[in-house]
């Protein structure tokens, strides 16, 4: 499973012109790779890790993780702190709720309170942004 070329047919298909077909190609591609997911496997693992770095892959690990359950307690602290570096707070919900599904609210907040004083996280407001999702208030 060449996963940087699944991830470039997923952005193909996300910004194809015939709407239809490329809910259809999404679809097939999410299905594929989360039924093939690489629990154990520490070097597919990692290439999710280094997607979540990228702009427009952190999107198709998201939708994956979206259908992938339990998700590998590795990808957990990456999937938080991409959730808190996204700028987008209507967006950041696709990359932490699927930890929230798997891990529940107290472990989701136990590793938001790690990464909240990463630079990076403080300047983009991240915990407050992420906390909304995780249906944390006044904290």
């Amino acid at each position: 499973m060449n996963l940087d070329e699944l991830a470039a047919e997923y952005d193909e298909a996300i910004n194809a012109e015939d709407k239809n077909s490329a809910h259809h190609k999404i679809n097939e591609i999410i299905r594929f790779v989360a039924s093939n997911f690489p629990r154990d496997n520490p070097e597919a693992l990692a290439w999710f890790t280094a997607a979540l770095q990228d702009k427009r892959k952190k999107w198709f690990v998201a939708k994956v993780m979206s259908k992938v359950n339990p998700l590998p307690k590795s990808l957990l602290k990456d999937l938080v702190l991409a959730s808190m570096l996204e700028p987008n707070p209507s967006s950041n919900k696709f990359l932490i709720l699927p930890c929230v599904k798997t891990y529940g609210k107290e472990m989701v907040k136990e590793t938001m309170l790690k990464y909240s004083t990463h630079p990076q996280v403080i300047e983009n407001d991240g915990f407050n942004k992420v906390a909304y999702w995780v249906g944390l208030r006044n904290v």
